[in-house]
């Protein structure tokens, strides 16, 4: 048996997926301003994820400078599909409409600067795939109204799963015969943080 690599996490960093010059300011404003942001690992994890599902409905919940609305919204121009991404600081989420248009993204995305919550309380349009990053404590609120909007066979991403805050969460859709889903907890360099939990579901 192959041995594994040594110093691991040296290795992967400095394996990263390649970024726009767009992404790369994002980053740089994220550490200086100590905005979460999910990172180029789990960025580009969206895209593939978003690409191999055939996703063509996507929603983002909780968007802030719309760093990985970026990803998400290149899967939709590649396939023709279209993301929401609500967000409930006015300031940011004017932001993330800013860089969606600087990425030349925007007809791919609305960017709603809304109450996730009581949003999606009354939103009724199916999604094929979700992406939830709000505060973790409103993840087990949240579930339900995932499971009515996602189609069956849709996808579910939970950022941040490895925060005390997503426990009810965890323990939740793990036992819920709706989903079909698998918690990870993983180093993801430049995520905030590096070492967390993601949450991968699928609506059964």
């Amino acid at each position: 048996m192959s041995e594994m690599i040594a110093n691991p996490e040296a290795y992967f960093r400095q394996i990263l997926p390649a970024r726009s010059a767009l992404l790369q300011t994002l980053e740089e404003e994220a550490c200086r301003k100590e905005i979460p942001i999910v990172g180029p690992v789990v960025g580009e994890l969206l895209y593939i994820l978003a690409r191999a599902t055939g996703a063509a409905r996507l929603l983002e919940l909780g968007t802030a400078t719309g760093y990985s609305a970026i990803f998400l919204a290149e899967a939709c121009a590649a396939t023709g599909g279209h993301l929401t991404a609500m967000e409930l600081d006015e300031t940011m989420a004017r932001r993330a409409a800013a860089n969606l248009a600087s990425a030349g993204l925007s007809q791919w995305v609305e960017v709603k600067c809304v109450n996730a919550k009581e949003e999606m309380a009354r939103t009724r349009e199916p999604f094929d795939f979700i992406f939830m990053d709000i505060e973790k404590e409103d993840y087990l609120t949240m579930l339900p109204h995932c499971t009515r909007l996602l189609r069956t066979g849709g996808f579910l991403l939970a950022d941040n799963v490895g925060f005390a805050d997503a426990d009810p969460f965890n323990r939740a859709i793990v036992e819920d015969p709706a989903w079909r889903s698998v918690s990870l907890h993983a180093f993801l360099p430049e995520h905030s943080p590096e070492k967390d939990g993601l949450c991968l579901a699928v609506r059964v």
